[in-house]
């Protein structure tokens, strides 16, 4: 009859080198979702200045003149 297997346990050090490989891992992951979550956001506002580019263009409105109205309104909310 064949004795039961029993279970080595690992040492602390072994789990302590784990436990920092997840960890890096994990960290860099993190980084990875970090870049990609910047990239995302300038190609947001890149497309956003486009359209805001054409609209501008189409009603043959300057930069000054859109910040002129958008000062003016707030203006009027504040006085609101």
């Amino acid at each position: 009859m064949a004795r039961p297997r029993t279970k080595i346990r690992k040492s602390y050090e072994t789990l302590l080198e784990e436990n920092a490989e997840k960890l890096r891992k994990h960290k860099e992951a993190l980084q990875i979702l970090e870049k990609e979550r910047e990239e995302l956001l300038k190609a947001k506002r890149d497309e956003e200045m486009q359209e805001l580019y054409a609209y501008m263009q189409q009603n043959r409105l300057s930069a000054s003149e859109i910040l002129e109205y958008l000062q003016g309104m707030q203006v009027q909310e504040e006085a609101s």
